[in-house]
C-alpha cells in the first residue's frame, strides 16, 4: 500500500515543508494546465480561462461561447452544472 497524493496535495505538502521551489513548480503546473485547458476547450467548442492554484487546488474556468450553449458531455459531472453559463 502507498499514500497517494494528488498534485495539489503535493503542492500543499511542499508549502508546509517550506520548500522555496514550490513557487516555481506551481507556476510550471499552471502553465501546463492552461495549455491543456485551452486544448480541451478548442476541441469541445467552449472557452476557458487560465489555470490557477488557489484555495488548495488547481482549476480553470470554462465558459459557453454563446448564450444558451449546453454543457458539453465531456464536462458533465465534474462541477456543479448549475454554474454553467453564469456570469
Amino acid at each position: 500500500m502507498s499514500y497517494q497524493l494528488k498534485i495539489d496535495e503535493i503542492v500543499e505538502a511542499m508549502q508546509r515543508a517550506k520548500m522555496p521551489e514550490v513557487n516555481h513548480y506551481t507556476a510550471v503546473i499552471e502553465r501546463l494546465g492552461t495549455v491543456m485547458a485551452k486544448s480541451l476547450a478548442a476541441k469541445i467548442g467552449v472557452d476557458c480561462g487560465d489555470v490557477t492554484y488557489d484555495c488548495g487546488f488547481f482549476g480553470a474556468p470554462f465558459f459557453p461561447v454563446t448564450d444558451g450553449q449546453p454543457l458539453p458531455d465531456e464536462l458533465k459531472n465534474l462541477d456543479d452544472e448549475e454554474c454553467w453559463g453564469e456570469e
